[in-house]
């Protein structure tokens, strides 16, 4: 295999193991291991799917597009807008979700130095981030490698430094009440849709290894989900945090922590850079903004809802999720139906799909959907 091959799955990897993955525990420390085993199989086949949708899509049209863009060059402007409404709602919870754990983490790591608030930490980490996309993302794929690397490394410190510490009692099985609670955080820590244009770019080559490298970036992707979402609630039970990381500071020692925090922050950094690019593209490519302006917009919007007191990390993230992963999905579902009769050019990934599956897929979707809005509301 080529080093583009393993650059694409280390980038997808990178893109889907970020700020997502310090959700999990705590939701799932409130729904009951159960609910994490049901919903993280069931949606982690699911992203899969849509990963390789997504992929479809792009090796089907000559030009270069976001979502959006496909959806107005196959469906028309009218239906482009309500997907530019969509996925930019979606882009910009990400981004913000982003800032927040980013904030929360670098604070824990640098304020017993040198002081400061949250908000503090979060602007500075939102400016160098901000900076990196402007001046380009060339070395974007030989940092996600080397993340995913030291990604490995950090849940393996967590398990070995944790295993005497988890209990079984921590574990509680279900809870009627919060069952529906995992679906949005669980949909968004394994999105890497974010990611799909620059593993069909590293790999325009060799075009026969997309497939693969999105099937071992996703699953990857959710066995680490897995494993450091199991530990963590084992080891810290009732006392999970909703970001994971103050909970760890009662049961390990300071410097399991600051290893912990940094590798935090690279996940979600890398994620960010990433993402915040990603949004560029959308105002440029499929709002034909210019360069500048869309690098501003793609910064601006998360970061006034930050500053205005969107920081409530579970809504957050549970929104961005429901909506990234249902209303996106479908929005893939007919991109790909649309595809099977007009793509522009033959696409090496071919995925079946038919309208039985879609509207059966659709339906869960909804469902999803409207359980994980009652659940951030009420």
């Amino acid at each position: 295999m080529s080093k583009n091959y393993f650059h694409a799955i280390a980038t997808l990897v990178g893109a889907i193991v970020g700020v997502g993955i310090f959700a999990i525990p705590y939701v799932v420390s409130e729904s009951g291991i159960l609910m994490l085993f049901i919903f993280l199989p069931i949606l982690g086949f699911v992203q899969y799917y849509f990963h390789k949708l997504y992929a479809e899509i792009i090796l089907s049209t000559k030009t270069k597009h976001r979502v959006p863009g496909y959806v107005g060059k196959y469906y028309g402007p009218r239906h482009k807008k309500v997907a530019l409404i969509i996925v930019l709602i979606a882009v910009n919870l990400s981004i913000l979700a982003y800032i927040i754990f980013g904030g929360i983490f670098l604070h824990q790591l640098l304020s017993p130095a040198f002081g400061g608030d949250v908000f503090a930490y979060a602007t500075i980490l939102f400016i160098i981030e901000a900076l990196i996309v402007f001046f380009g993302l060339k070395l974007i794929a030989s940092v996600e490698f080397a993340m995913m690397a030291f990604l490995f490394l950090v849940i393996g410190l967590i398990i070995w430094r944790g295993w005497g510490e988890i209990n079984i009692s921590n574990y509680h099985l279900f809870d009627w009440q919060y069952a529906i609670l995992p679906y949005g955080p669980i949909f968004f820590a394994i999105d890497g849709g974010a990611a799909i244009p620059e593993v069909c770019k590293l790999l325009a080559n060799k075009k026969a290894d997309i497939k693969s490298a999105i099937f071992w970036g996703t699953f990857i992707s959710v066995i680490i989900t897995l494993i450091f979402a199991v530990f963590i609630i084992g080891i810290t039970g009732n006392n999970t945090s909703p970001d994971t990381l103050s909970g760890l500071s009662f049961i390990f020692n300071n410097g399991v922590i600051k290893i912990t925090l940094v590798f935090g922050l690279l996940a979600i950094f890398t994620s960010l850079l990433i993402t915040m690019q990603s949004a560029r593209e959308i105002y440029r490519w499929d709002m034909g903004i210019n360069n500048n302006l869309s690098w501003l917009l793609a910064g601006a919007i998360p970061y006034f809802l930050y500053v205005i007191g969107f920081n409530n990390t579970t809504k957050v993230v549970g929104l961005a999720g429901a909506i990234i992963g249902s209303l996106i999905g479908i929005i893939y579902i007919l991109l790909a139906l649309s595809i099977k009769k007009k793509a522009e050019q033959k696409s090496i990934i071919k995925n079946k799909i038919n309208k039985g599956v879609a509207y059966g897929l659709a339906l869960f979707l909804i469902l999803g959907l409207i359980c994980e809005l009652w659940e951030v509301f009420n």
